[in-house]
């Protein structure tokens, strides 16, 4: 619970901070997947190619990925989907995602399906529509963005398992030595990030936390207890190829001090299409 409080006075602090000097930043352009100032219903993707595949603190996979971003844009909804495959094939993803936006708030529904093998405690995957709590390898994300200060150069997240593979592992009443799913966790990842411009690139840190709603002071999703989970900076930039194509690169670092790991994580954006 030390942990816990610790984490929440320092996002309120920097929240607090961050309204004052926003005021005072340069206008930091959304970091956003899809363009939504268009009227226009269209559709949007993208393609990129990552060094590894990093979550909130978390490495789902360590072997360089694919990802894929598709999505149709209609006045301020949009419903997307993306894809994920590790090049040596032991990972693989598929996300549905719902999104409602508004001009500093977006609020998210995403349906994570994993279908790597060996992962949580089921070790095969029992398909894309198997919604028993006990069995899916889905995993059911509420979302809050929020962009804070006049311009919008800091921002908050708040994530929230709401359904899926997020629970408790429990002796079964029929074997002890056999582990079932018990109670959801209902485990909380907060985020707040700040952005500024410096010698040609964005610049974006953030600090990151998690506990579960369930039992505060126990484990979640992310560790074996509450507490700050993911810290880094990241520096964008795009490079131009030509009159007409720009690659934008993202290169990241980060640390996870409840596990005591970092990574260097590299994003490029290879393909961006907008209204095909």
């Amino acid at each position: 619970m030390k942990h816990i409080k610790l984490f929440l006075l320092s996002i309120g602090l920097l929240c607090f901070t961050g309204q004052l000097l926003a005021q005072n930043e340069s206008n930091i352009l959304k970091d956003s997947l899809f363009e939504t100032s268009s009227e226009q219903a269209h559709w949007d993707l993208s393609f990129t190619l990552k060094t590894q595949n990093y979550f909130r603190g978390l490495i789902s996979s360590a072997s360089p990925t694919i990802a894929t971003n598709s999505g149709y844009v209609w006045n301020s909804w949009i419903f997307g989907m993306y894809g994920g495959v590790s090049l040596d094939g032991s990972y693989q993803e598929t996300d549905f995602i719902i999104i409602y936006n508004l001009p500093k708030v977006d609020f998210h529904l995403e349906y994570y399906y994993n279908f790597s093998s060996g992962i949580t405690d089921i070790p095969e995957p029992s398909g894309l529509f198997d919604f028993d709590r006990k069995t899916t390898r889905g995993l059911l994300d509420f979302i809050i963005d929020v962009q804070l200060g006049k311009r919008e150069n800091w921002d908050a997240r708040s994530a929230t398992f709401l359904f899926g593979r997020d629970t408790y592992l429990e002796p079964s009443d029929d074997d002890e030595t056999i582990m079932v799913r018990g109670d959801q966790r209902y485990s909380q990842y907060l985020e707040l990030g700040h952005s500024w411009n410096w010698n040609q690139m964005n610049v974006r840190a953030h600090i990151g936390g998690a506990f579960s709603w369930a039992d505060m002071s126990g484990d979640n999703f992310y560790g074996d207890t509450g507490g700050i989970n993911n810290l880094g900076i990241t520096l964008s930039r795009k490079f131009l190829i030509n009159n007409r194509v720009q690659i934008p690169v993202k290169v990241s670092s980060y640390i996870n001090p409840m596990a005591e790991r970092a990574y260097l994580h590299v994003s490029l954006n290879l393909i961006q299409l907008s209204k095909i």
